[in-house]
């Protein structure tokens, strides 16, 4: 399983759209906190719970991102034609797409680690400038930079499992975004009471992001739940990969 892991990790390595979206996922990081930090009037006040919470969620701004590696991943095998040659060389398909979600969850601690490091470098001197004290310690900061990690590397087992249901890299990617950006938005603005259990409701829950909505599950609750989303993604993909004919 090890090898399997790292010739995984090779792959990714090796490929350059990846790379970008852990460029762009970083970029996001100061993108997010320039938002929150410069934020409208009627914003809650840096020096508040909530302001501060605010300010660290920049760390799993780049969930999506990672979400969407976790799509090429699986689905690249597909795109590339690779996946032949993958499966002849490994014919174990479970212990396959097991190394996938291993190798993408890698890439999503690894990318929270740096979304991490990165925040607190670029919050912690801004928010010390404007007489607002800090302590990494405390449930504002570290509670919600480990829930971003949780999401971050939940994603990424998410956008694998989902690579696998649709093998079109393409298709995958645009249902993922269609959803995150649209979907998601209209069902909670049409029923809020459901937004608490859509994967966002769960994500925004992790990182104790306040929502226009409310009504958040508690961290552990969340957890189990974006876990749940995981397992069902990589479950049914998993599926569906043993029992699809490759040419």
């Amino acid at each position: 399983m090890k090898n399997l892991i790292r010739a995984e990790l090779l792959k990714l390595r090796t490929v350059r759209v990846f790379w970008a979206y852990v460029a762009v996922a970083l970029a996001g990081v100061p993108v997010s906190i320039v938002l929150v930090m410069t934020g409208s009037p009627g914003a809650a006040s840096l020096d508040s719970s909530e302001g501060l919470r605010n300010v660290m969620s920049a760390a799993s701004s780049g969930a999506l991102l990672v979400l969407l590696a976790g799509i090429l991943l699986m689905a690249g095998e597909f795109r590339h034609n690779t996946a032949t040659t993958t499966f002849l060389i490994s014919p174990d398909r479970r212990g396959v797409v097991a190394a996938k979600l291993a190798a993408g969850s890698v890439v999503g601690i690894g990318v929270a680690c740096l979304s991490f490091l990165l925040t607190l470098a670029i919050a912690l001197p801004w928010l010390a400038s404007r007489d607002v004290e800090v302590s990494i310690f405390s449930r504002d900061v570290g509670v919600v930079l480990l829930g971003s990690l949780v999401v971050t590397a939940l994603y990424a087992v998410i956008g694998v499992g989902l690579g696998a249901l649709m093998s079109n890299q393409t298709l995958a990617t645009t249902v993922a975004l269609v959803w995150a950006f649209i979907v998601e938005s209209f069902l909670v603005g049409f029923a809020p009471e459901i937004g608490r259990w859509l994967p966002g409701g769960a994500a925004s829950a992790l990182s104790e992001t306040p929502t226009a909505e409310g009504g958040l599950l508690p961290l552990w609750g969340a957890a189990l739940l974006l876990a749940g989303y995981g397992l069902a993604f990589a479950a049914a993909g998993t599926r569906l990969v043993v029992r699809r004919e490759i040419t």
